[in-house]
């Protein structure tokens, strides 16, 4: 009979386990910014770390397969859906689909605008911008800007440029700073970015003093076509202090990166997810887009060049100084 019973308590336990195990469904973009196999990793860690479970699918930058793709989480029965929208305007339809059947959406890093989606985390965009702007303008506060962002499907590059041009379009204006390209790219890309900047050098004789890249893919590509007489001695901004970028601003040829920590975006959004899952209360605030107001957390990023690299992302344990070195 005590067997019984404890063969009665142990199934009772097991069931219980099985019930509060959350499916968390994560929805990635692609991985050609290298930043994001971290991002996913991290996050599957702290999902297990909280006891539940992550279903996982890529659609490799296909903004009609994410959609595809997140229609199949939905009806894999997942319990909350973290969406790294491709196409912010796209990914609508799955927070659609989601709601429908009851499913909270966790926008991440990159938001999907519309009023459906439960929560937004991600790093403050417009002051990632400021930050890019405000480092150049400090040290080249007047001459020739050269302007490279991502695409307007993704809302953070609007963010971004948005951000720079608050810190610049006084000075633009009264002519002090002339920029002598905007480019807003079709994708991250860092061959984009070698053709639109190699084109442009090749077609006019202006030279930037400055090139505000909205992120290291894009900077890289800009280095890789500058005349060897101006690598180093023009301000060169990024983003997501990928190795390479790292590796350039100790060498003097990139001048900083905005480091958005990952770790920190990637367990709090996992703890969060859980909560949605949960339906446990989350404490927020509206963010205003447009017309619209959305359930957000924002999280500080941090401006790192030669002076500061070890002291926030050596000692973060972001790259090792092997990494950068070698």
């Amino acid at each position: 009979m005590r067997s019984f019973k404890i063969f009665l308590i142990g199934a009772f336990l097991f069931s219980t386990s099985v019930v509060l195990a959350q499916k968390v469904g994560l929805l990635m973009d692609s991985y050609v910014v290298e930043r994001w196999r971290t991002d996913q990793s991290l996050f599957v860690e702290k999902i297990k770390a909280l006891g539940g479970k992550v279903l996982v699918e890529v659609p490799h930058g296909n903004a009609d397969e994410q959609v595809r793709l997140g229609k199949k989480l939905i009806a894999d029965g997942v319990d909350v859906l973290v969406i790294v929208p491709t196409d912010a305007q796209k990914a609508i339809a799955i927070v659609e689909a989601a709601k429908a059947k009851n499913i909270p959406v966790l926008s991440y890093d990159r938001l999907i605008p519309t009023k459906d989606v439960a929560l937004y985390i991600s790093y403050d965009g417009t002051k990632v911008g400021i930050m890019q702007a405000q480092y150049a303008k400090d040290r080249k506060p007047s001459g020739n800007y050269m302007l490279i962002n991502g695409p307007k499907s993704d809302n953070n590059s609007i963010m971004f440029r948005n951000g720079q041009m608050k810190v610049i379009q006084d000075d633009v204006k009264s002519g002090k700073i002339n920029v002598i390209a905007d480019f807003i790219l079709e994708d991250w890309s860092e061959l984009e970015a070698i053709m639109k900047v190699e084109e442009f050098l090749s077609n006019n004789a202006a030279r930037p003093d400055v090139i505000i890249a909205a992120n290291d893919a894009l900077a890289t590509g800009a280095l890789q076509v500058l005349p060897r007489d101006l690598v180093g001695k023009i301000i060169i901004t990024g983003q997501d202090a990928e190795r390479i970028a790292l590796r350039n601003i100790v060498i003097g040829h990139q001048s900083m990166t905005v480091y958005k920590p990952i770790k920190p975006l990637a367990f709090q959004a996992a703890e969060l997810a859980m909560k949605l899952a949960r339906k446990e209360p989350i404490q927020s605030f509206k963010m205003k887009n447009g017309d619209l107001e959305i359930n957000a957390i924002l999280l500080e990023p941090i401006a790192v060049d030669k002076s500061n690299y070890k002291e926030t992302i050596i000692k973060d344990g972001h790259l090792s100084m092997s990494e950068i070195n070698n």
